[in-house]
């Protein structure tokens, strides 16, 4: 199965698309991920992901979606198995050139099905979770403005993009020098006007990494009526703690 994956010119696009979702069924059925991992799943997957980005660009891409998506699930639930890291798997995986071939996925998504965003962002954040590597590609690449583009598209789509930055945020102080001064704390002043207590909360929570890691911005928030949009959450049951404690983090640090 995975030698019909491979990508190449004997790749059949509709005899992919079948083994894909086979692939994709068989990992959900947990019955031994380990084994797939250590026959090379996440190589195959990841080189297909490149070939798949490579189409986009060609503009080759009728009834591209069909073979992305259980591609992107594949990766996605692979990336979440222990066996990952005990054979070293995310290594297979440790090339910027993912990150890349993503965010052209995701451009491609956006322009024509947007309904696969959040498959493309879970696996951005499954791949940014625990690895700061894939992190500094995100920086490297300037791919933190086109994420930022994504945070209106939909509820959904804004709290898998706000959890990527949280990913990238909790590595640290380096990281976070890189994500401010920018276009980052007004997209999330953006989001605390939403009404998504999900999105809210996701955004207290980066809001929080972000004062701890680099006090400075917390000064700028102040400055930018951030207290303000606090306010409006302030009454909400499943928000006020943490508006509160982010309140006193901005003044008191």
């Amino acid at each position: 199965m995975l030698q019909l994956l491979q990508p190449g010119p004997k790749l059949n696009p509709g005899v992919a698309v079948e083994f894909a979702w086979c692939l994709h069924y068989i990992i959900c059925s947990q019955v031994n991920n380990a084994l797939l991992i250590t026959h090379g799943a996440l190589s195959t997957l990841g080189l297909l992901l490149l070939d798949l980005a490579g189409a986009v660009q060609r503009s080759e891409d009728a009834g591209l979606e069909l073979l992305v998506c259980p591609v992107l699930r594949c990766l996605s639930n692979l990336l979440t198995e222990p066996a990952v890291d005990a054979v070293g798997g995310q290594m297979e995986l440790r090339d910027e050139r993912i990150v890349a071939s993503l965010f052209i996925l995701l451009q491609f998504f956006l322009q024509k099905q947007p309904s696969l965003l959040p498959e493309g962002l879970w696996l951005l954040n499954n791949l940014t979770a625990n690895s700061p590597s894939f992190c500094t590609s995100l920086l490297s690449l300037d791919l933190i403005e086109p994420l930022l583009q994504l945070l209106p598209v939909s509820n959904v789509v804004s709290v898998l993009v706000l959890t990527v930055l949280c990913n990238v945020a909790e590595k640290g102080p380096a990281y976070c020098w890189h994500l401010w001064p920018g276009p980052l704390l007004s997209s999330l002043l953006d989001t605390l006007a939403f009404s998504d207590t999900e999105v809210v909360g996701q955004t207290l929570e980066l809001l929080q990494l972000l004062f701890l890691y680099r006090p400075e911005t917390a000064q700028a928030f102040l400055q930018q009526s951030g207290l303000q949009a606090l306010k409006r959450h302030e009454e909400e049951a499943q928000l006020q703690d943490r508006v509160h404690a982010l309140q006193q983090t901005a003044l008191h640090g």
